[in-house]
């Protein structure tokens, strides 16, 4: 077999049954999910992960139990993407179910806003890291997006730059599928997984999505009218707001 195939074992949907074949599930889909983000730039040797897993201790639990995040570089910017939201899922029973969440997050900056600090020290993976728990604690995320086309969320960062919060203290970001250098999804041998890349939105477009009497043509005017911005899908703390017209 050549060593770029993914190996064909279980079909879309279907589940398997015990530790060995469970086993050998995670490692296909792992290893498709490595594959494609390494054509996105330089992956980090090491993850990141919280030393003690949340779900042990309240949080939700992602489909493999796993936690973890993957730095990617590139040559002006880092991409930080969740890495285990779209595992397999694992009940109590042994039942290894294929394609978890179904979605990976991912969120993209350049390398000014990390400063030279570590990335796991950034408001950035403050960010990504609180976006994946939701998605992991809402479990349907991918579907509001097909049917919507985008999602937004408002959340509490522990040091948010001067002048990114709203009145109520929290920072809006805009969810939506791929972006220009960065693909919609990407495939396992289980199927399609969608990746949602989040742009943090300057408080003037967060209260532009929440003031909306529909929201989801305002997201979506939004959506595009960042993408024609000069910074695009670049989440950047200082910028000027973008509001559609």
């Amino acid at each position: 077999m050549p060593e770029n195939l993914i190996p064909q074992v279980p079909q879309p949907d279907d589940a398997v049954v015990g530790k060995e074949a469970g086993a050998q599930m995670l490692a296909a889909a792992c290893a498709a999910r490595d594959a494609f983000y390494a054509t996105l730039g330089v992956v980090d040797a090491d993850v990141l992960a919280p030393l003690v897993n949340p779900a042990f201790m309240g949080g939700p639990r992602w489909p493999s139990l796993r936690q973890a995040w993957r730095v990617i570089r590139r040559p002006d910017s880092i991409l930080i993407a969740s890495d285990g939201l779209s595992d397999p899922f694992e009940d109590d029973d042994d039942v290894f179910v294929p394609r978890g969440h179904l979605l990976e997050v991912c969120i993209e900056a350049p390398l000014s806003a990390f400063d030279g600090n570590p990335v796991q020290a950034s408001w950035l993976f403050d960010l990504i890291y609180q976006v994946s728990q939701n998605v992991a604690d809402h479990g349907s995320i991918d579907l509001l997006v097909q049917r919507h086309g985008s999602v937004s969320m408002a959340l509490d960062l522990q040091d948010a730059p001067k002048g990114l919060e709203d009145e109520n203290e929290q920072v809006g970001v805009l969810l939506a599928q791929g972006a220009s250098t960065i693909p919609p999804s990407f495939d396992t041998p289980y199927g399609e997984v969608m990746l949602l890349v989040l742009t943090v939105l300057q408080p003037a477009e967060l209260a532009y999505i929440s003031e909306a009497e529909d929201k989801a043509p305002a997201r979506r005017d939004l959506a595009a009218a960042l993408a024609a911005s000069p910074t695009g899908h670049l989440s950047v703390a200082q910028r000027p707001a973008v509001i559609p017209r």
